[in-house]
């Protein structure tokens, strides 16, 4: 194996600079499965920090295609193929090539437009391109029934991305969409919670920027993302641009997810040993419900450090802070004092005068036993031993804890997978005491880590398998438990509300989902084909049940919708 490993990593010899792909769940499981399948980490990409470089992806998908030592079945071998083809620019892979059509369009499987130069420097090993240029369309259509709306759900986007390398140094990424959608009204009604003020037709959608009305009860979108991405050193990576980025091994995050919109961030991840450090600068909206005026800026910055002990065990620790600057005429002001990429941010933040919002965690992932892997996070906002020990409720005692287990060829069934997750949030988690919303862990009115915010425990399900290489069936079940807020009251979970009453009004007897008693039952079951690369037909039932103390609240959703994708994720409302 050792033999087999050095010789995938000589074919890559020549560069280790590109764009990344995209995270979504299901590209992204694949990963995670084949990491759990090697029994053992594979050394130059930690997944705990999403996402991850082309020219990584490849190297591991080299690597499993050239072990013999592990027996790999139909759809095992289609999906280490389909993930050599998607990074083929970084690969000796010639099958990509074909005809193609009118002599210029899809000359190589993937692309709708490619271009390859290696005449620049005739010491290129083959595989290995001087200059690279991917271009595609994007593409998602769907339609789909929601028992709780007279009308039919629409999804219509259209883009088009390009990626790629230049002189081997410098990796890029472009893409944008315009995207007009009904949604089903669970989905709706957080929209229009978001989105309070609809005299601005400015609407909050999830996952996006700005949106705007599109016929009665739609909204139409724009969202536009890009980035380079080069060396300063050989251990040292770069990033900057405007995109998602993810922090965790779970199917949530506790940390920061792609759930809110795309932010404005310079990655720098240094890798040598064992070690990658990952220093996360971002820039982000703090408000967007005002007219006639330029929305106010808020930074939320990221140290995580992740550490291999073993083969088998990986440990990160990370610690974060949110701020931004409404005082002594500074507004918008970034502060240099959190620049420094080896501090303690919450000495910092003391230092200036403790008005900003620090949080601190750690995170595990350990192949415990062959085909498993466990999994956890935990976040920890704000703590006070004395008041922990005396089980009081304290409402500061803030933090969020995540264990999560996935199983592969389950009950050795190939390519059966399971995964099982629970998440707890404490109230008044993530939370602040800015009145504008510029230290709380939000973007664009958005959580930054999990989608119910705080004051909710979960528990997740998910089942996924590929009976044949082009076809993937899953089932999710997610329960959840929270508390929501009724006449002006602020039980925690709400992160739009400002915490600085809660000592004169909830300071002690605090407990996971206080408020107006609320249940979600969400399931999903979705089954997937692939007709070409990337082009995916959907078929999708949801049915979710929400449960209020208030009946006025309660919805029962059932939806069907089946839809057509090229080059892009599915849109996951799981909630």
């Amino acid at each position: 194996m050792s033999c087999l490993v050095f010789t995938a990593q000589s074919s890559f010899a020549q560069t280790n600079t590109s764009s990344f792909v995209p995270y979504q769940t299901d590209y992204y499981h694949l990963l995670k499965r084949y990491e759990i399948k090697r029994g053992k980490f594979f050394q130059p990409f930690h997944s705990s920090t999403l996402p991850i470089s082309r020219y990584n992806i490849a190297l591991f998908a080299d690597s499993l295609a050239n072990d013999s030592t592990k027996f790999l079945s139909q759809s095992d071998k289609f999906n280490i193929n389909y993930l050599l083809t998607d990074n083929y620019e970084f690969t000796k892979k010639d099958s990509v090539k074909q005809k193609g059509i009118l002599k210029y369009f899809y000359k190589r499987k993937p692309d709708f437009l490619s271009f390859l130069n290696d005449n620049y420097d005739m010491k290129l090993e083959k595989g290995q391109f001087d200059f690279v240029i991917r271009a595609n369309p994007i593409l998602h259509l769907g339609v789909g029934k929601d028992n709780t709306r007279d009308e039919m759900l629409t999804l219509n986007t259209r883009g088009a991305e390009v990626h790629g390398v230049v002189a081997r140094r410098i990796g890029f990424y472009a893409s944008v969409t315009e995207t007009q959608a009904i949604f089903p009204r669970y989905v709706q009604n957080l929209i229009d919670s978001l989105s309070p003020d609809r005299s601005l037709e400015n609407f909050v959608v999830p996952n996006e920027a700005f949106a705007k009305p599109f016929k009665e009860n739609g909204v139409d979108f724009l969202r536009a993302t890009g980035y380079i991405t080069f060396n300063v050193a050989k251990v040292v990576d770069v990033q900057f641009g405007q995109d998602k980025n993810f922090i965790g091994n779970g199917y949530r995050s506790l940390v920061l997810s792609d759930f809110a919109a795309p932010h404005l961030f310079l990655k720098l991840q240094t890798k040598f040993w064992k070690i990658n450090y990952t220093n996360l600068y971002t820039q982000m909206v703090a408000d967007v419900q005002r007219a006639n005026s330029l929305y106010p800026k808020k930074y939320v910055i990221y140290h995580h450090l992740s550490i291999d002990f073993s083969k088998k065990f990986n440990l990160g620790i990370f610690e974060s802070v949110a701020y931004g600057r409404k005082d002594q005429g500074q507004n918008d002001t970034f502060d240099l004092t959190y620049l420094n990429p080896f501090i303690f941010y919450r000495a910092v933040e003391q230092g200036i005068g403790s008005i900003d919002n620090a949080l601190v965690g750690a995170d595990f992932k350990w192949l415990a036993l062959k085909d498993f892997q466990l999994y956890g996070q935990f976040v920890l906002d704000e703590l006070k031993v004395g008041e922990l020990i005396d089980n009081n409720g304290w409402w500061g005692n803030k933090y969020g804890i995540q264990l999560g287990l996935n199983y592969i060829d389950v009950a050795n069934i190939k390519n059966l997978d399971l995964q099982m997750e629970t998440n707890i949030v404490r109230p008044y988690t993530y939370t602040h005491s800015s009145d504008e919303q510029l230290s709380n862990f939000v973007n664009y009115r958005q959580p930054l880590a999990h989608p119910l915010g705080a004051n909710f425990m979960e528990f997740l399900g998910i089942l996924r398998y590929q009976p044949i290489p082009r076809l993937n069936l899953t089932g999710k079940f997610i329960y959840a438990k929270t508390g929501e807020d009724s006449n002006g009251s602020n039980w925690g979970g709400n992160l739009l509300i400002s915490n600085e009453d809660v000592d004169d009004t909830n300071e002690y007897g605090n407990t996971i989902g206080q408020g107006v008693e609320t249940s979600i039952l969400f399931g999903r079951l979705t089954a997937t084909y692939q007709l070409y690369h990337n082009l995916f037909l959907d078929a999708d039932v949801i049915q979710r049940n929400k449960t209020s103390a208030i009946v006025a609240r309660d919805l029962s959703s059932t939806v069907f919708s089946v839809g057509l994708r090229l080059n892009i994720g599915q849109r996951l409302y799981e909630f």
